[in-house]
């Protein structure tokens, strides 16, 4: 086995991993919070995806790199004002059903908007290039996402952990109706959060298109390893997210190099073991799943 081979796989997990990891921490905020099992963030990261294709026909890369996250997350506060908060508080099948729904309904949209076939989307031409790394050449774009992610996590955690409104989400993922009780605005906080959640979706998609193109079933393809993550990591934990996310990554893209006719399977054995010896997940609570 070449070194570079195996190194390269490993960059090409870590960023895979890293997507893997804002998909996540959408969905663990918003079902830490709400509770609500949200199966329409995967439409999101498509949104993302082909409204920056869009804005990039127009205004370039760089704009939509900016523009497309918050227009989704724009759309994700109207889907959960109009719809999604009509679930809180009942049986979490209605917001699996709910969401799977609206997932499927949005899907049909993209199809009907943005035509059924896939759209070539390459970086834009400053990062449209290979790096020199001595024992390999490795796409800068792969470079460029991967340490815009890690600055991206850097700066979520220090508005979780060192910002009033971080603090408050926090609280909120631990026990919202307490947080109602001491007279925090819940239905403000909770389209905030699904907002959050939205962007992260969003801004995946953005950075994913230039990597895997464009197509009307790309959120499909992330949804499911982004559960897995969260079960991995635990439901609500920002470090079991990252942690969570980056462990599926290497493993997804080591098994679709060397042994690929289990890569998708390995996901599912990966989830199994972690829940076989600890079903709350890596760094979830006690109590949540057992």
């Amino acid at each position: 086995m070449e070194t570079s081979l195996l190194i390269s796989q490993l960059f090409n997990g870590l960023n895979l991993g890293l997507l893997y990891v804002l998909m996540a921490m959408g969905l663990t905020i918003i079902m830490g919070t709400m509770g609500v099992v949200n199966f329409s963030h995967g439409i999101l990261f498509t949104f993302g995806a082909y409204i920056t294709y869009s804005i990039a026909a127009k205004l370039g890369y760089w704009a939509a790199l900016l523009i497309a996250p918050v227009l989704v997350g724009v759309i994700g506060m109207v889907l959960e004002r109009g719809l999604v908060q009509r679930v809180y508080g009942k049986d979490p099948l209605y917001s699996l059903l709910l969401t799977f729904g609206l997932a499927m309904s949005l899907e049909e949209l993209v199809r009907i908007g943005w035509g059924t076939t896939g759209l070539p989307f390459s970086p834009p031409d400053s990062l449209n290039t290979f790096v020199d790394l001595k024992i390999m050449f490795y796409p800068l774009y792969r470079l460029v996402v991967f340490g815009f992610i890690l600055l991206l996590i850097l700066a979520l955690w220090f508005f979780l952990e060192r910002t009033t409104m971080g603090k408050i989400v926090r609280a909120g993922i631990q026990d919202s109706l307490m947080v109602g009780i001491l007279g925090v605005n819940t239905k403000a906080l909770f389209t905030l959060v699904f907002g959050l959640g939205a962007f992260l979706a969003g801004l995946a998609g953005v950075l994913s298109a230039p990597i895997t193109g464009i197509m009307p079933t790309m959120g499909d393809n992330v949804i499911m390893p982004s559960f897995i993550v969260i079960i991995l990591g635990g439901v609500g934990s920002f470090y079991g997210s990252v942690v969570g996310g980056l462990l599926l990554g290497i493993i997804v893209a080591m098994c679709n190099q060397f042994v690929p006719a289990v890569a998708e399977l390995s996901m599912y054995l990966v989830m199994a073991l972690v829940l076989l010896f600890r079903p709350r997940g890596l760094f979830g609570e006690e109590g949540l799943f057992e």
